[in-house]
């Protein structure tokens, strides 16, 4: 692995580790809060297990299994109006919209903590990066090597 991809690699195991340990109160990992902020980012449409999966760029069968175990705490509630469940609208509980509310309280001092000494054109510019190299690593191309 090269340095960049190690140090890729290093931020989020830190992420993932730190995420899972703040939010254990909860009983939440950090796939499931990341889940509950999309559904609170993304309110004003329903969305569908399909929807979700690819947002994430996951597999259905691994979604369906963090929203069953979100549905299982009462953070998610999903509409049995249709038979075929990846059709069914996926929308937050007031449990998980306040879930969602208590961990934003944090986010401004965590952004502030983590980007610390990088200007916001310095953010920008990795951002673009970041999104770049994503593009390239979903590309046909990519795949094909």
């Amino acid at each position: 692995m090269n340095e960049i991809g190690c140090y890729l690699k290093k931020i989020h195991n830190q992420l993932e580790n730190d995420f899972n340990r703040k939010f254990k109160k909860y009983g939440l990992t950090s796939t499931q809060l990341d889940v509950l902020e999309y559904l609170a980012q993304h309110a004003d449409a329903d969305h569908t297990l399909s929807d979700i999966a690819a947002y994430f760029d996951v597999r259905h069968t691994s979604m369906i299994h963090v929203l069953k175990l979100l549905e299982g705490k009462g953070f998610i509630c999903r509409s049995s109006t249709s038979a075929d469940s990846r059709a069914k609208p996926v929308s937050l509980t007031d449990r998980g919209r306040q879930i969602v509310l208590d961990v934003s309280k944090s986010c401004p001092a965590f952004h502030q903590q983590m980007f610390s000494g990088i200007s916001d054109e310095e953010q920008k510019l990795l951002a673009r990066l970041l999104d770049q190299i994503y593009k390239n690593l979903n590309a046909d191309a990519f795949k094909e090597l």
